[in-house]
């Protein structure tokens, strides 16, 4: 009975460490609908280029958008991949109240966003067309 417990226990734990490495991401439309959820998967603490680095990706209809570092001391790179040329892509940042701080046109399919403001957490709104996808970036 007691392998049993044990054997429960840590099969609890496990479960339990691999659902917070996992985030629930939304995206919306430009009329503020959601329109798809999906699962944000943090980059392990174990890889080589950083402990504290996280590389996020996710798929938005076609195309995977990877953001990083995050978080950061300044400076992040957005990767679009394929990017749609014909539509009107383009990048919001705010800050913790809000209030827009700059606005970036994407042409390519990476681009690189320098947040200039006091640490904290800023928000990232990527338009890609009519679909919208938010972000929080933690800036150190």
């Amino acid at each position: 009975m007691k392998k049993f417990i044990c054997l429960f226990i840590l099969m609890l734990l496990a479960a339990s460490h691999n659902i917070s490495a996992q985030n629930i991401g939304f995206s919306y439309d430009a009329d503020g609908n959601m329109e798809s959820r999906y699962i944000v998967t943090l980059k392990s603490s174990s890889d080589p280029q950083s402990e504290e680095e996280e590389i996020i990706s996710v798929e938005l209809s076609e195309q995977k958008i990877t953001i990083y570092p995050n978080p950061t001391q300044g400076e992040i790179c957005v990767e679009i991949s394929p990017l749609d040329q014909e539509e009107e892509n383009f990048i919001h940042i705010f800050d913790s109240l809000g209030q827009l701080l700059d606005t970036k046109k994407i042409v390519s399919e990476r681009t690189y966003l320098e947040i200039s403001g006091s640490p904290g957490v800023y928000l990232l709104n990527i338009h890609l067309g009519t679909n919208i996808s938010k972000w929080k970036i933690i800036k150190q």
